[in-house]
């Protein structure tokens, strides 16, 4: 077994190669650069005093501002409404809105402000991000066509943050690698979309029962009418949030995200699920064997050649965010993410996380 997973590395190597060099010869179309005139930026939010300041504070430092920032209020129950009143009081930038009594959840709240949004862009933004300083400035720079996924990083503190993060940019690496032919990922958190080439609306009644996957949902549909859609890396483009701090928070985290994949998987995911499955627990599967039986110098060979593809992959899309440092912990993660992949697809068969003080079951509610 552990000679055919060697033999999966070398033909992994060679496929992300192929796929590398396919996507430098494939040429970019010339498009205008956005107005920022035309951008409504929609940020849903449940709870979120405590990441509200510093989101706040990151938009406060912006040195130019797109056509509309709306705030809809998915219900809190804490300050969060107020905070947010304050900050439009003091500076007079956005305004703030509330999802009706009768609907519930990110999906309606996302909805609510797309159909209240005067622009053709629109901008989705998670309420626990912070906006890189350049950032408005910078997507005043971005090609205006179909669905753009923008940068989201994790900042991870301590061993397991660091983990966590290097794990959520790791899965973001391969997705970019391999958007030129099938993206399979985007992030809510940092979304534009050009609102003339999709009804969002339409495109909710599909799956607005499901208790996430908002973007991949979006996703799928933009792949289905094949309208363009790119994979962004851009440094001035990111947002960042901290990542999960503890055990539980990473479950709960994965957990929810996993979700949004058990419905409605297109052929191609299926396929590209079943290569991550087959790369991650196989390889630690095979080391186990080649340990067992003292061979060493397949082991070796299989781990060196691993950590080898998964740098390359990892920089690939990381150098230009510069978030290289997490390098360092790709030999850990090769060792110890598949047993935080069992557990997640384990508890993902019977656990139902709650989020912000709401369960994700049944009420179309829930993170993207």
């Amino acid at each position: 077994m552990p000679e055919i997973y060697l033999l999966f590395l070398l033909f992994s190597f060679l496929l992300f190669s192929a796929i590398k060099v396919f996507s430098l010869r494939t040429k970019k179309l010339a498009l205008a650069p956005i107005d920022l005139s035309q951008v409504t930026v929609v940020i849903p939010f449940r709870n979120e005093a405590e990441n509200l300041p510093l989101l706040l504070d990151s938009i406060l430092n912006q040195s130019c501002y797109p056509s509309e920032i709306i705030f809809v209020d998915d219900h809190s129950n804490d300050v969060s409404s107020l905070v947010i009143q304050s900050f439009i009081k003091s500076h007079a930038i956005g305004h703030l809105v509330a999802l009706k009594v009768n609907e519930t959840g990110k999906k309606a709240a996302l909805n609510y402000g797309i159909q209240l949004a005067k622009s053709r862009f629109i901008l989705t933004m998670d309420a626990d991000v912070v906006l890189n300083k350049n950032y408005f400035s910078s997507l005043a720079q971005l090609s205006g066509s179909g669905l753009a996924a923008l940068p989201v990083v994790m900042n991870g503190v301590g061993v397991l943050g660091r983990l966590f993060s290097t794990e959520y940019s790791f899965f973001n690496a391969f997705n970019y690698l391999i958007s030129n032919i099938w993206p399979v990922s985007i992030s809510g958190a940092n979304l534009l979309f050009d609102s003339k080439l999709i009804d969002y609306k339409v495109q909710l009644k599909s799956h607005q029962h499901l208790a996430s996957g908002d973007d991949y949902f979006l996703l799928k549909n933009f792949r289905k009418n094949n309208l363009p859609i790119h994979i962004n890396n851009e440094y001035d483009l990111r947002v960042s949030t901290d990542s999960p701090a503890t055990l539980k928070a990473y479950f709960d985290q994965r957990v929810r995200w996993l979700s949004k994949s058990n419905f409605q998987i297109d052929r191609i995911d299926s396929l590209i699920g079943i290569f991550i499955l087959i790369y991650f627990i196989f390889g630690f599967i095979a080391l186990l064997i080649a340990a067992f039986h003292s061979e060493w110098m397949l082991l070796g060979s299989i781990f060196i050649l691993r950590l080898l593809i998964d740098s390359l992959v990892y920089l690939n899309y990381g150098q230009r965010l510069i978030i290289t440092k997490n390098i360092v912990m790709l030999p850990f993660f090769q060792l110890i993410y598949p047993l935080f992949f069992t557990g997640v697809a384990v508890l993902s068969v019977f656990y139902k996380p709650n989020w912000r003080g709401r369960s994700l079951e049944g009420d179309g509610g829930g993170e993207g």
